[in-house]
C-alpha cells in the first residue's frame, strides 16, 4: 500500500495524519516527540491532539509536564484504525522517521 494524498482527507490534515501514523507506531508517545519526528512546533501537535482526542481516536494524559498520548482503547474501530495506521507506517513518506525513537522523555537536567 502506497501512501496517498488522499489519505490526508480522510483524518483532516497532513498533521493529524502524521501525527496518528507516529503514535499507533509508538504505542505511547509525548508532544515533544511527534513534534521531533514529524518537524512540527508544539503548538501544532496539541492543536492536532486536541481534534483527535474531541474526535474520541486518542487519548491524553498528564504526567507532570509532559503529555502522553496513546490511540483512545476504547475506540470501536481502534483495532481496523490501527491496521490501517499501521500499514501507511510503512509508505516511503515515513522512511526513516522511526529509527532513534526515544521510549519515553529524557530525564530533567540530564545532558545529551
Amino acid at each position: 500500500m502506497c501512501y496517498h494524498f488522499a489519505m490526508d482527507a480522510l483524518f483532516g490534515s497532513t498533521n493529524r495524519t502524521d501525527i496518528l501514523v507516529a503514535v499507533a507506531r509508538l504505542g505511547e508517545t509525548y508532544v515533544a516527540e511527534l513534534g521531533r519526528l514529524l518537524a512540527l512546533r508544539p503548538t501544532e501537535v496539541v492543536r492536532a491532539l486536541s481534534s483527535l482526542e474531541r474526535a474520541g481516536v486518542v487519548a491524553t494524559k498528564r504526567l507532570g509536564n509532559t503529555r502522553v498520548v496513546r490511540l483512545e482503547p476504547r475506540y470501536r474501530a481502534k483495532g481496523e484504525l490501527y491496521a490501517l495506521l499501521l500499514r501507511l507506517s510503512e509508505s516511503p513518506r515515513y522512511a526513516g522517521i522511526w529509527a532513534g525513537v526515544r521510549g519515553r522523555p529524557r530525564a530533567i537536567g540530564k545532558s545529551l
